[in-house]
């Protein structure tokens, strides 16, 4: 959305195509603590603030799921599953999905006791037993939300330090129905209909492994994101992780493409470095059209 403000104040006529959710992942942020100038705000409220600055604009809006994108007679064509749109110049900012265990049963106890967002399902775990798998910044908020909803917290990661923010650590250690559980993995899933307990292996960094039960009622997934960028493998050179090959100026190898946000390489994917990334991809988007 920040590609889009920036592209429609510079005079040009811009198409912004979202598959779920304006906002992104963003809406699912119990609350914004690094963005400067803002005050912990919601991120669903940053979002709708955010949406509600490029409906005042001239700003053309899609909802699709994009399947591929290619390049041909100066035009760049992106199809989708409901429609085809063309345009001179594409700034690809998709983000990342979540990353899932990988273990059986994950797919079918999603929405029966597993959730990949706290903000949006914390609240049918009130006064419950809960864990939530991973030990990066987004794991921590997610543990310091449910905290005040739940009765107990299992923070599970199998490092034996949490990865996230000092600050969000520091909170977490200060929380008394937390109960961190490093160098910890799931081992399986366990329940009928729905999950109701899993398996846990702990000890093995120090070289002490054991196995045991833990009982829940719901699991909070946050081991990090995966990207997005098939779609757009013939236009845009990838790593081996899938990120697209980007730098500060959003630029990929092909002229008029860019790559914006979590999407492409880059060191710290944040909020803030995601706006930055969206107001450099629409200047030097200009830049190529205006030449």
């Amino acid at each position: 959305m920040t590609a889009a403000i920036y592209g429609c104040r510079s005079g040009k006529k811009v198409l912004i195509i979202e598959r779920s959710v304006f906002g992104g992942q963003i809406i699912s942020t119990p609350e914004i603590e690094n963005y400067p100038g803002l005050i912990s705000p919601k991120g669903h409220t940053f979002a709708a603030d955010l949406f509600r600055q490029i409906e005042s604009l001239d700003v053309e809006k899609a909802s699709d799921e994009i399947l591929s994108a290619a390049y041909e007679d100066e035009l760049f064509t992106v199809c989708g599953k409901i429609s085809v749109y063309t345009g001179r110049s594409l700034i690809i900012a998709v983000g990342t999905k979540n990353r899932k265990l990988g273990l059986p049963g994950e797919e079918s106890f999603t929405g029966r006791g597993i959730s990949y967002c706290a903000t949006c399902d914390g609240a049918f775990y009130k006064a419950r037993d809960v864990a939530v798998a991973g030990g990066g910044s987004t794991a921590l908020e997610e543990a310091l939300y449910l905290s005040l909803l739940c009765r107990k917290v299992y923070l599970i990661h199998r490092r034996n330090s949490f990865s996230g923010e000092a600050a969000l650590v520091k909170r977490v250690g200060s929380t008394s129905n937390i109960v961190a559980l490093l160098d910890t993995e799931i081992r399986d899933l366990r329940g009928k209909d729905r999950l109701d307990s899993i398996e846990i292996s702990s000890g093995h960094i120090a070289g002490e492994g054991s196995i045991r039960i833990l009982r829940i009622q719901g699991l909070f997934i946050a081991i990090g994101q995966i990207p997005q960028n098939t779609p757009f493998a013939h236009l845009a050179d990838m790593d081996s992780c899938g990120y697209i090959i980007a730098g500060e100026s959003c630029m990929t190898k092909t002229p008029g493409v860019f790559a914006a946000g979590d999407c492409r390489t880059k060191e710290l994917r944040q909020l803030v470095t995601a706006a930055a990334d969206g107001a450099s991809a629409a200047a030097n988007a200009v830049k190529f059209l205006e030449k």
